[in-house]
């Protein structure tokens, strides 16, 4: 072999050596991008899944709060009062899906939490209907006001793991879930009414 077609030689192969390194960097660089892709679009999956169980949320919790609202005066008459529980009681059927679709996206602080804020909500509305059916007795309002407190705390803490979950990189520099005032005050001493 002459010293001309052994420096072609090595000239191709070194061609064929840099194309090599070529594709297999684009290949690498591919599967980067496509795993940066599918992490984006998980992103986008739990956030909506997030959003529109917090959405859903907190419908029912401030149909709730509405309802002790209204709930709250001395000539209350018992039957619209019961149709307005039954009506809260029925936002129930659009919180069950997104719950559920939290449980799927996760995480399990998530998905826990979702499901601890659905359970008290539905615990909140049936002690409304209960005391409701009972006359509203001044004794078994503290019932009502316990669950108010603790739905509301408990939607409270999905809205900041939800948070936490979308966004791990900003830590506690992201402002806490900040409570909305409660429109009932639970701190009253009220005289019985007589229902």
């Amino acid at each position: 072999m002459d010293s001309v077609t052994a420096v072609a030689l090595i000239g191709v192969g070194g061609t064929v050596i840099t194309a090599l390194s070529g594709v297999v960097g684009s290949v690498r660089t591919a599967g980067i991008g496509s795993r940066g892709n599918a992490s984006l679009e998980d992103r986008k999956s739990r956030r909506a899944a997030y959003s529109a169980c917090a959405a859903a949320l907190l419908v029912q919790r401030d149909a709730a709060l509405r309802l002790m609202n209204d709930l709250d005066v001395q000539d209350l008459d018992v039957e619209t009062a019961k149709e307005k529980v039954a009506q809260a009681q029925a936002l129930r059927h659009d919180v069950g899906p997104t719950v559920g679709a939290v449980v799927v996206e996760g995480p399990d602080s998530v998905a826990d939490a979702a499901e601890a804020a659905a359970f008290e909500l539905n615990r909140w509305l049936d002690d409304l209907a209960w005391w409701v059916e009972l006359g509203r007795p001044h004794e078994k309002r503290r019932v009502v006001e316990l669950g108010a407190s603790s739905s509301v705390d408990r939607v409270g803490y999905l809205m900041a793991v939800c948070r936490e979950a979308l966004h791990p990189d900003e830590g506690g520099q992201r402002r806490q879930g900040r409570r909305l005032p409660m429109r009932w005050d639970m701190g009253r001493n009220d005289e019985p009414d007589g229902n």
